[in-house]
């Protein structure tokens, strides 16, 4: 199957799928509580058949941009994220990229700098994403009407959107810009609102049917999971940093949880147990991609039975850990651990209290 599609990843699964991570000594700190986004109403799930998406360009992110559109952008000899993937770590398979913008009928794409290209200090990357208009909740699309940079987990991006038709088209550069280059912002989105006029077809999303599972709460299934009798006491939130804008953009839009979760330091029983820090992601409707999730992991992976799943693997990420990926045949859950076996068991307490 060829891997032409490199989709988002919101930075604390990209964090999660890097190997080698060492883990943070305990220090207590304040989760951070994820605002609420608003949406337009979900369309009533539908008893037809399931059909998959079909993503904006066709899934090929060289449709979104071209190498001369790019290069122009980011210098002569940019990067696509394979290519830097292969060029920072030539002897590990490339990471499985889950795509969830193309759930909604969407597009996510990556590119890295050139060498010495002449940019503004701390530019290294560029993300474009085409998404419905319909699927960017207001507040989401008014803030990000105008460039605006962020700073998260030591680094720093800037992002730009507008709508283009009947799609919201966004820009964001990182990784430590501490000003927004807005009109490298404003170019990228008219290069790839001007090629996406001239696609052929219409992306669509997936269809809706009663088994696409909504977005769960996520302190409520821990408790449904009895979570903590996996990993004793913990807290919901992220360890360090805050969830990433992406990351509430596609929980509204129902394609996309991750639920960050941690040991609590401050419990009087903590000590008698191992400190965990974990985001298992829910992802609504993702069983479309599973045979290229599983084509792309067919030379690091091995087979994992994941209780109420109807397929699951697990990727090695080197040092002991792995991501555990698990479907019932609609959704998707995964989710990174240096423990394999407890991830294997997390995952089957979500995939059957969800699927229940």
């Amino acid at each position: 199957m060829p891997r032409r599609r490199i989709a988002v990843l919101t930075l604390a699964l990209v964090g999660a799928l890097t190997a080698g991570c060492a883990t943070p000594a305990p220090v207590a700190d304040t989760p951070t509580a994820t605002p609420t986004l608003e949406v337009s109403p979900t369309p009533t799930p539908s008893e037809t058949p399931d059909a998959g998406p079909v993503p904006a360009f066709d899934g090929d992110c060289a449709q979104m941009l071209t190498t001369d559109q790019r290069d122009a952008i980011l210098g002569v000899g940019s990067r696509t994220a394979e290519e830097h993937a292969q060029q920072m770590e030539p002897d590990r398979p490339l990471p499985i990229r889950v795509d969830v913008a193309g759930t909604l009928g969407g597009l996510g794409c990556t590119w890295y700098a050139a060498e010495g290209a002449d940019l503004p200090d701390g530019l290294r990357v560029l993300t474009v994403m085409v998404l419905p208009a319909s699927s960017v909740p207001k507040e989401y699309a008014a803030k990000y009407s105008v460039a605006v940079c962020e700073s998260n987990y030591g680094t720093s991006a800037c992002r730009l959107g507008r709508t283009a038709g009947e799609s919201w088209v966004s820009a964001s550069v990182g990784d430590a810009v501490p000003e927004p280059p807005r009109e490298l912002l404003a170019s990228a989105i008219d290069a790839v609102a001007e090629n996406l006029a001239s696609t052929v077809g219409r992306a669509r999303p997936i269809t809706l049917t009663d088994q696409v599972w909504s977005i769960p709460d996520c302190e409520s299934l821990g408790r449904d999971i009895r979570l903590d009798e996996l990993i004793g006491p913990y807290v919901h939130g992220h360890w360090e940093g805050k969830a990433e804008p992406e990351d509430d953009l596609f929980r509204a839009a129902g394609v996309l949880a991750g639920c960050p979760l941690f040991t609590d330091p401050e419990h009087p029983d903590s000590e008698a147990w191992e400190f965990h820090y974990l985001t298992p992601y829910v992802a609504p409707g993702l069983a479309w991609q599973w045979d290229e999730l599983r084509a792309d992991a067919e030379n690091s992976s091995r087979a994992v039975d994941v209780e109420g799943a109807a397929d699951a693997f697990a990727v090695d990420q080197g040092y002991g850990a792995s991501i555990v990926f698990a479907t019932d045949g609609t959704n998707v859950v995964s989710l990174y651990s240096q423990n394999p076996d407890l991830a294997v068991q997390i995952v089957g307490r979500i995939m059957t209290s969800l699927s229940s």
